[in-house]
């Protein structure tokens, strides 16, 4: 399959299913929140719409917990050679180059590759349980408004709301011009 990002930077040809798979997990995004924004139906589910929610949710997880985290690790092997032989700094190094205090231990850049792995895995469980709770309480009220009473006139009526200001009422300079 041929490679499709463009050569603008040196790191974007090696990175390329990695930004597609952040592509793709952006537009999936994308359409969940503007899913999330259309009011929750009154009518129950079909079965279709369960099954494509249900095919979406899984595409969208396997995006976020597996193919994203693997890309970065193929990526930051292959193309930016962060093994253990590359360090942040080294055990018995000076410390903030002071000279008074030393590292007590190495941080290679395997470590920083899977720290940055572990963080990805937090950021996408993160919005997973905010999207979770965001989906399952759409189409609720909020507390202020569903206590909110309508105004009724002394006639036990309820009132309508204006939808605008009135017109300012305003008279013509030479008369009413009715004669």
């Amino acid at each position: 399959m041929p490679n499709l990002i463009p050569d603008w930077l040196p790191w974007m040809r090696p990175a390329g299913r990695l930004i597609w798979a952040c592509v793709l997990m952006a537009i999936g995004l994308g359409i969940l929140f503007y899913l999330y924004k259309r009011p929750k139906p009154n009518r129950p589910a079909t079965w279709s719409e369960c099954m494509a929610g249900a095919v979406g949710v899984f595409a969208l997880m396997t995006l976020a917990y597996a193919v994203i985290p693997h890309e970065w690790i193929t990526f930051s092997d292959k193309y930016l050679q962060w093994d253990t032989t590359k360090f942040v700094f080294r055990s018995n190094q000076d410390m903030l180059g002071l000279g008074i205090v030393k590292w007590p231990f190495s941080f290679d850049k395997r470590s920083v590759r899977d720290i940055i792995v572990v963080v990805i895995y937090l950021v996408f469980f993160g919005l997973n349980l905010v999207m979770f709770v965001k989906w399952q309480s759409r189409g609720q009220e909020p507390a202020a408004a569903a206590a909110e009473q309508p105004r009724t006139s002394r006639f036990g009526r309820p009132l309508r709301r204006m939808r605008r200001a009135p017109a300012p009422v305003t008279s013509a300079v030479g008369g009413d011009g009715d004669g």
